[in-house]
């Protein structure tokens, strides 16, 4: 079974992007994978608006994606500036990345 990382947008419309991880998550999971979607977990115990918070989280989802051995990408709304520190950082260390346009 494989770690996916989950990357896709949280800030902005969050209840729509919250059902776009869940979707993400329900995929990567109907493909016999284990989802990990550090933006469905930390922003229930860490406040997303307010800067160092959200720093923290993205700190530490990127210190899992280091275990992860892919990154499933949902692009379908475009990249986020969350997002883009996401890929960068799995670029760097060399994780295979999947684009997905829809969920």
């Amino acid at each position: 079974m494989k770690r996916i990382f989950v990357c896709s947008p949280f800030a902005g419309d969050i209840a729509r992007n919250v059902r776009v991880a869940e979707a993400l998550c329900r995929q990567v999971m109907r493909s016999g994978h284990a989802p990990f979607a550090p933006h469905l977990l930390y922003p229930t115990f860490t406040d997303d608006s307010v800067p160092e918070q959200r720093e923290t989280g993205i700190a530490c989802g990127l210190a899992y994606m280091e275990c992860c051995d892919e990154v499933w990408a949902f692009t379908g709304n475009g990249i986020s500036s969350g997002m883009r520190l996401e890929l960068d950082r799995a670029g760097q260390l060399g994780k295979p990345i999947l684009e997905i346009a829809e969920v």
